[in-house]
């Protein structure tokens, strides 16, 4: 992993976290149920948000390793015809 992944991971990591004790916070007081809903409602999209920025991480390191990958076959091709003899005809 980059060093510039390091922070959005901690920072994801402590957003999770926050969300982990105000969970804890709601079950531990009592609250009307449209309280708890609403709270619940925005947890929920906080969840949804940091689920579409991973899900968006992913995409983008599963692009560049195919990309990666794409370039060292090419590579890899390239020899195999300079050892062959087939990449002089």
């Amino acid at each position: 992993m980059t060093q510039s992944q390091e922070p959005n991971d901690r920072r994801i990591d402590r957003q999770l976290r926050t969300i982990g004790r105000r969970v804890n916070r709601l079950e531990d007081t009592q609250v009307t149920w449209g309280e708890l809903n609403v709270e619940f409602d925005r947890l929920y999209d906080e969840v949804d948000g940091l689920k579409a920025e991973m899900n968006q991480r992913f995409t983008t390191l599963e692009t560049s390793m195919n990309q990666r990958f794409d370039s060292l076959d090419a590579k890899f091709d390239l020899i195999m015809r300079q050892i062959t003899g087939q990449g002089n005809s």
